[in-house]
């Protein structure tokens, strides 16, 4: 797994330097899932998807030359916690990798919560100075 987070490997080591996608996943050294999260309105939740795939169309490309297979997964998310139906590539994806049923649930109410938590942090911020809050802790 590659991330934009500490203590992981940047995803720009694969994708180099002019395009980091949030999250890349290696799965048995063959497919390669390109994972790119996006929070907005509900009204942009197709906008944004959309936008995302042809940012990274040409980079789905080029990586087929290193990867057997190469997923764009495009998860759209409202500020609401709702998860965009056209994220279904994203339940696929965990199918795929053989995430338990139980633990597929988990995972989407915990993005949903976290969503919703950030957003309102966001909102009870606007107006003042931002520092390093510890707004979700592990």
């Amino acid at each position: 797994m590659y991330a934009n987070l500490r203590g992981f490997i940047s995803p720009s080591v694969i994708t180099g330097d002019k395009l980091r996608p949030d999250l890349l996943l290696t799965y048995k050294n063959t497919c390669l899932y390109i994972l790119e999260l996006t929070v907005g309105f509900k009204t942009n939740l197709s906008i944004n998807a959309v936008r995302k795939t042809n940012k990274y169309q040409d980079l789905t490309v080029d990586l087929r030359q290193q990867y057997n297979d190469v997923k764009l997964i495009s998860l759209s998310i409202s500020t609401l916690g709702i998860i965009s139906s056209l994220s279904t590539a994203f339940i696929e994806m965990l199918k795929e990798i053989k995430v338990e049923n139980i633990h597929q649930e988990y995972m989407l109410k915990k993005i949903s919560a976290i969503t919703i938590r950030s957003t309102y942090f966001v909102f009870c911020r606007r107006g003042k100075d931002w520092n390093t809050p510890e707004l979700l802790p592990y």
